[in-house]
């Protein structure tokens, strides 16, 4: 029995051990299954397409030379009266200005007004007198601020009206800092300033950035003969422009004497305009000579000849109104704006006509 016994307990133990090894591979074929149905991990969703790159800011312009540049400053015009009588020449920071209005004053002699917005000057000099038309002239950009060493009571008169309508900032000599005496040079000769000492000061803070006067174009559309350009204000200011092809710019003279700056350097400008323009003289003494001051008449219309490449082309100047950014416009015989090319431009207010106390020669123009 007890040998019958012994086969049956060794089936039974290798059942147990096959049934064991049936059971392990169940549950880990089991355990493989679960693994294999969990759940992937989650996709990232795709990236959206690229969006097109935004266009790039349109170029920086200097509002009074329309030139492109990095970036315009945020401030206003800087007007400054210069003296261009014989005994102040050569002068210091007209080469670096935006643009140069020239007017005629007592004597048949001329003054400069030299404006800046994008440049500066380390030195301005002779810095002079203010007349009663340039709070006209400085007004057109919007509110800006006039450097001067003073004015005559009715000129002075009229310049505090034009600050106390908004017009303009008086930074002038008698108002405030930014001004030294150049000892190598006698009085009224040798006040100079510069942009920065007239900018720093309290006064000049706050002003909106200047506006253009005038439009540009890169190419401008030519006109007739322009290659020199003739002012005849006096025997003091017997003024030439000559297009210089190579230096890409007007270059002005005295007759045949080069009208040089302080630093040695040929005045120069990319646009000659010239505004005729009738003058009343005024009631008033202006120095001690006896002269009256000669008034340029801004508001209306008249002739122009504006030039440009070494051409110009003929046609009219119109200001409709003499109030805060009123600018002058310049118009071809369509009626159309006259643009200019980008660069310094220079203004010349020559007299068409004069009427009222005390002579003052009526200035010549031509173009060839």
């Amino acid at each position: 029995m007890k040998r019958m016994l012994a086969p049956l307990r060794n089936r039974r133990n290798s059942l147990i051990v096959v049934l064991g090894l049936v059971l392990a591979a169940c549950g880990t074929s089991h355990k493989s299954a679960s693994a294999k149905k969990s759940p992937a991990p989650a996709r990232s969703p795709s990236a959206p397409a690229s969006s097109p790159a935004p266009p790039p800011p349109p170029p920086a312009i200097c509002p009074l030379s329309g030139e492109t540049v990095a970036s315009v400053p945020q401030r206003p015009m800087l007007a400054i009266k210069v003296d261009n009588s014989p005994q102040a020449r050569p002068q210091w920071g007209l080469d670096t200005a935006d643009m140069v209005y020239e007017e005629p004053v007592e004597g048949g002699v001329t003054r400069f007004i030299v404006m800046y917005q994008c440049r500066d000057a380390a030195r301005v000099e002779p810095v002079r007198s203010a007349r009663q038309a340039d709070v006209y002239i400085v007004n057109q950009p919007g509110k800006s601020l006039l450097g001067n060493a003073g004015g005559s009571p009715p000129t002075l008169q009229a310049v505090q009206s034009s600050v106390n309508a908004g017009w303009i900032v008086n930074v002038g000599y008698n108002t405030g800092g930014g001004y030294q005496r150049d000892p190598g040079r006698g009085s009224p000769y040798n006040l100079e300033t510069s942009t920065q000492g007239l900018y720093s000061r309290p006064d000049a803070k706050g002003l909106p950035t200047a506006k253009p006067i005038f439009t540009y174009s890169a190419s401008p559309p030519p006109g007739g003969p322009g290659s020199t350009i003739h002012i005849g204000f006096s025997q003091y200011s017997d003024v030439y422009w000559r297009w210089n092809a190579q230096a890409n710019a007007y270059q002005r003279y005295y007759g045949n004497s080069p009208a040089l700056g302080a630093n040695g350097g040929i005045m120069s400008a990319q646009n000659v305009v010239i505004q005729a323009v009738p003058v009343q003289m005024s009631w008033w003494i202006e120095d001690p000579s006896g002269s009256h001051q000669p008034v340029p008449q801004l508001l209306g219309t008249g002739a122009a000849l504006v030039c440009h490449v070494g051409t110009c082309v003929t046609g009219t100047w119109f200001r409709p109104g003499e109030g805060l950014g009123q600018p002058t416009y310049l118009l071809d015989p369509q009626g159309h704006q006259i643009p200019l090319a980008p660069g310094t431009t220079w203004v010349e207010l020559a007299p068409s006509s004069v009427t009222g106390p005390g002579p003052s020669p009526v200035a010549a123009y031509s173009a060839s």
